[in-house]
């Protein structure tokens, strides 16, 4: 370890700039104040910059190492390359950060209106959620493209084509191909995920259709349905719930799988306010030290699902071991989004709700059980909007007029589906701004769920993982989150159940599930 030495305290140098640029980050999602990102990101470069820190992984590349220490150089050489190639590139970075920064802080602002009245994401998913009248519930879900324009009015096109340029400079054929080779992942994955979904389109559109004509009455469902439709399947999701004594259910179910929340340094900020976000995030300020929570919850049991993801995520946070300071920087954010989506789906399951429905259990389970059922479909339709995100950054893009016609394009290819109105909803979904090429790790995560459930109970030789909470709990935390930074996460996904990393699992469970709940 010796001769590594040198490396983990570049390592270390990097994390305490980081845990300086996310509690900034925080800070501005949490207020809308910017309190010195640029500046803080600048000093973050410098060390990237840094030639001597270069030069010492370029020669820890040519040294027989261990096979972790080699992982350890190859993740920190995949940190710092792309700031130790040209000085145009880190121009670029810098300059894509400011503008990063700059429409973070429009889409924090930005407030919806509806006949003239502020509404805040909060208002308008209940709306989607209760509203019987559809015609109020369309007014509502359009509303969200109300922050289409102010974004590209701020620079949304000219964010994609510095994204581009800086892909470009680097030597990728494309930005998705850059993002995707940072991600670890082969940049082919996502070329036949159109055909698998239309291979399973029909079967879709069938009980998509069966599930909307029994609850509104019509079978062809928009998007402004479907929360409604969630509701009207699972009428518990509107559930009045004093959010105040919200920790305690949850740190319950986690102690069911063996882990104690309560001694992890979590921070939860979860009720809505003016300049706050209206996204749900988890901020792993310092891995196994500090992370917080940001939430926008009312008083319905459905925000359970964003609590209990973003909580799975600070689990994941706090499980890594915080001495590990470089194979932490090399786990897949699907690693990470897989665990959070495990225990976002707990909200579902009888050993969570069962202390808030427990009159009418068996009841609430079947509706549960539909309610996956219809979640499964639309999570596979988010494939169309996955593309979409790719696509941004495999096209010219001129105009606001131009981004619309690609959604739709892409929206016939994928969903044979013709426009739902003039203008589509799309620049509310911060990902596109802040994350870009990242929103596939959720379907990946859901798909690792599956993975995980399956392979364990093959393992154990039960049907269901709340058989045994507890070793499933060991079993995550063992063969997953202790191992996730040691491997690119299709070598993991390989390790742990035998197969290529494909839709399959995901696609398949779909399958069961319609047989044996339809």
């Amino acid at each position: 370890m010796g001769k590594m030495k040198k490396l983990v305290n570049i390592a270390r140098e990097l994390r305490e700039i980081n845990k300086k640029y996310s509690s900034l980050s925080w800070s501005m999602y949490t207020t809308g104040f910017d309190f010195g990102l640029k500046e803080i990101y600048g000093k973050y470069l410098e060390l990237l910059k840094n030639k001597d820190s270069w030069n010492t992984i370029l020669k820890l590349k040519d040294t027989d190492l261990e096979p972790l220490d080699k992982r350890r150089v190859d993740i920190m050489e995949k940190v710092f390359r792309p700031f130790n190639l040209s000085d145009h590139l880190n121009e670029l970075s810098l300059r894509i950060q400011e503008m990063e920064t700059k429409l973070s802080s429009v889409l924090n602002t930005h407030r919806n209106t509806i006949n003239g009245r502020q509404v805040t994401s909060p208002e308008i998913s209940k709306i989607l959620s209760t509203e019987s009248n559809r015609e109020i519930r369309k007014k509502a879900y359009l509303t969200r493209t109300q922050v289409n324009r102010p974004l590209v009015e701020a620079g949304f096109i000219e964010l994609i084509d510095l994204r581009k340029e800086f892909a470009a400079e680097y030597g990728s054929s494309s930005f998705v191909e850059y993002q995707l080779e940072q991600q670890e992942l082969d940049h082919g994955i996502f070329d036949t995920w159109a055909e698998q979904i239309r291979d399973i389109l029909p079967l879709m559109k069938k009980i998509r259709s069966q599930l909307s004509e029994e609850i509104i009455g019509d079978p062809d469902p928009k998007p402004w349905d479907n929360s409604f439709i969630a509701s009207g399947i699972a009428p518990e999701l509107n559930h009045h719930i004093d959010m105040s004594g919200f920790f305690e259910p949850i740190d319950n179910l986690f102690r069911m799988f063996g882990f104690n929340i309560s001694d992890m340094n979590i921070t939860y900020d979860i009720f809505p306010r003016k300049n706050k976000s209206e996204w749900g995030y988890n901020f792993p300020i310092d891995m196994g030290v500090d992370s917080r929570i940001l939430a926008n919850v009312r008083d319905r049991f459905y925000e359970f699902g964003v609590l209990l993801h973003e909580t799975g995520h600070a689990l994941h946070s706090f499980t890594c071991n915080p001495e590990e300071v470089i194979l932490n920087m090399g786990i897949s954010g699907i690693v990470s989004e897989g665990v959070a989506n495990l225990f976002g789906g707990y909200r579902g399951r009888k050993e969570f709700f069962f202390r808030f429905f427990e009159d009418s259990i068996e009841k609430t389970e079947g509706n549960f059980s539909r309610l996956r059922l219809w979640k499964r479909i639309n999570d596979l339709r988010r494939v169309a909007t996955i593309l979409f995100d790719h696509a941004l950054y495999l096209n010219s893009i001129r105009s606001l007029e131009d981004i619309h016609n690609l959604l739709r394009k892409i929206n016939r290819e994928v969903l044979d589906e013709d426009p739902y109105a003039e203008e589509p909803a799309w620049g509310f979904t911060i990902h596109h701004t802040t994350h870009p090429i990242y929103l596939h790790n959720y379907l990946l995560g859901d798909l690792t769920c599956d993975m995980l459930e399956d392979v364990f109970c093959i393992r154990e030789s039960i049907d269901e993982v709340i058989e045994k909470p507890g070793v499933f709990g060991k079993f995550i935390l063992d063969e997953v989150i202790g191992v996730s930074g040691r491997f690119p996460f299709p070598e993991l996904f390989r390790r742990i159940s035998g197969e290529e990393l494909t839709l399959k699992f995901f696609t398949d469970r779909f399958k069961r599930e319609v047989t044996r709940i339809m």
